[in-house]
């Protein structure tokens, strides 16, 4: 299972296009009127964010459901040090950092108010699982002095904020049942539980920490997503092509499937939430 592209409907297109190319360093591989295509590097063959211009869009409502972030694997510990670093030389307003046990990581938003995480993973052989095979992840202070060590020797004006080789590692989303959407994650989609916070769930293939999380911190019994608001548009699933016949004979006259394509299955969740699938 691979995660991305996420796409964003964006109100403003310049603005968001400046924030994510001058910012955050993100190259443009595909454009037309209305959609631009991201990638880590000139040299990337698939987006890692998509652009969607809709200047009619209108803002969500606090608590309604939709994207809380969504997060940007770098592929080691420099390169998260290395954004950290040349974020902070574009005067980007962080809104936190956390060591996850699992993962370390910055969190920052864009101009239209979508959380973006980036974040390193600590090696599979650290993570630790409780009796019952969950992942132990914690919201903890990052070590911001350790981190910066692995830049030692690197001239800082070489960095840059995302790393050739970054990926969509996980997607965070605002949800208003948790229990609901962690039936439909796990029973439908066939994803497993991982870990489980009363008010937050983090839900996985293939026994990482998480690439999907959901919470009701903020939207709890809140409206569902609406395609006319802007934010999340959909984001992206890849799995392999025999998981993709069992999943299709799953959602088959579901009111969950609402499309499909040439490998590919456009499917909404209880809260109205975008997901394609398609095979590898």
């Amino acid at each position: 299972m691979k995660l991305g592209p996420v796409s964003l409907k964006v109100r403003d297109l310049e603005l968001m296009l400046s924030f994510y190319e001058k910012d955050l360093g993100l190259k443009v591989l595909r454009r037309d009127e209305n959609n631009v295509e991201l990638g880590p590097s000139e040299m990337a063959t698939e987006p890692i964010l998509i652009l969607r211009h809709d200047p009619k869009a209108e803002k969500a409502p606090a608590d309604a459901a939709g994207l809380y972030h969504y997060a940007l694997l770098v592929p080691d510990r420099r390169g998260l040090a290395a954004a950290y670093l040349s974020l902070g030389n574009t005067e980007v307003v962080f809104d936190g950092f956390a060591d996850h046990l699992v993962s370390e990581a910055l969190y920052l938003t864009d101009p239209e108010g979508n959380g973006i995480e980036i974040y390193a993973d600590r090696p599979r052989s650290e993570w630790r699982f409780d009796e019952d095979g969950y992942v132990q992840m914690a919201t903890q202070p990052l070590d911001l002095d350790s981190l910066l060590k692995e830049l030692s020797g690197v001239p800082h004006d070489s960095l840059t904020a995302i790393a050739g080789g970054t990926r969509v590692g996980h997607v965070h989303l605002k949800v208003t049942d948790i229990q609901r959407s962690i039936a439909f994650y796990q029973n439908i989609l066939g994803l497993d539980l991982m870990s489980y916070w009363g008010s937050a769930a983090f839900l996985s293939l293939g026994r990482y920490h998480h690439h999907i999380g959901m919470n009701t911190w903020e939207s709890l019994g809140g409206p569902s997503r609406k395609n006319d608001w802007a934010g999340l548009d959909y984001f992206t699933i890849t799995i392999r092509e025999e998981n993709m016949r069992e999943l299709s004979s799953r959602l088959t006259g579901s009111s969950f499937l609402h499309g499909q394509g040439p490998s590919q299955l456009f499917v909404s969740d209880l809260d109205g939430i975008e997901l394609v699938f398609k095979t590898s």
